[in-house]
């Protein structure tokens, strides 16, 4: 089991209604006009979207758990004959197929804090796209430099009510590096009724923080354009305090 299987059963809970990015990808995706793939695409809260609107989707990730319940909600969906899942690591997959648009979703890059893997990681993007391809990484700016300052704070990411009358509460312990640019997360899951025992779930990921100088030579090196860098889903421009940093390159 890896971490994201343990966080499986808690991240829709969370994420299921964020819906800022949507528009973005849908409107890349009506330029792009093709197969569109989506690396580590957890749950589908993004690509079952795109699969609604008649787009064919492919989704890669490497929890088998998310990918277990992006399944049943492409069922749920009714959208199955547009998806494709595959157990895969995107540093090393190879699928044979070329895209028209891929995408890493909601700052999911930014877990792989290995400069080799991230390398790894954009040159075997640029092999699954067709010349002239699109490619967007979005990675959170604003909220990581927040939990940069905040090493050693205990945050309170949210309560919410469960359907079988439990709640669940997202605690989150970042610790900053002196040497690197990295974060460690401590997620701290817990189940509970009022009154009751609490069950904890605790998992520990790890956040590189990237500049943007990083991601271009990243992108450049591995055979791509750099077309615009937008500072949120608005595409305002990008600077320092902007909330995302979305890179958007082209394939040569």
């Amino acid at each position: 089991m890896n971490d994201y299987d343990a966080i499986a059963p808690f991240y829709d809970i969370e994420h299921e209604h964020f819906d800022e990015d949507l528009d973005m990808y849908h409107n890349f995706a009506e330029v792009s006009g093709g197969k569109i793939l989506e690396l580590a695409c957890g749950s589908g809260r993004a690509l079952i979207p795109l699969a609604e609107e008649g787009y064919e989707v492919t989704g890669v990730d490497t929890s088998a758990l998310m990918l277990d319940i992006a399944r049943q909600r492409i069922q749920d969906a009714g959208v199955a004959e547009r998806c494709t899942l595959l157990q895969e690591d995107m540093c090393t997959m190879s699928l044979g197929q070329k895209f028209r648009l891929a995408f890493i979703a909601l700052g999911s890059f930014a877990h792989i804090t290995s400069r080799t893997q991230q390398q790894q990681a954009i040159a075997t993007a640029r092999t699954h796209l067709s010349v002239g391809g699109t490619f967007i990484v979005d990675v959170s700016n604003g909220d990581a430099r927040y939990l940069e300052d905040m090493s050693g704070q205990m945050l309170h990411q949210g309560t919410w009510p469960l359907e079988d009358g439990t709640n669940l509460t997202h605690f989150l312990s970042p610790s900053s590096s002196d040497e690197q640019h990295l974060l460690e997360l401590t997620h701290f899951y817990d189940q509970y009724k009022q009154g009751g025992a609490v069950q904890r779930t605790v998992v520990t990921t790890h956040l590189y923080l990237f500049e943007r100088s990083e991601m271009e030579l990243l992108l450049e090196h591995a055979g791509f354009v750099i077309k615009d860098v937008y500072g949120d889903y608005d595409l305002s421009p990008f600077h320092l305090e902007s909330p995302r940093m979305i890179c958007i390159a082209e394939a040569r």
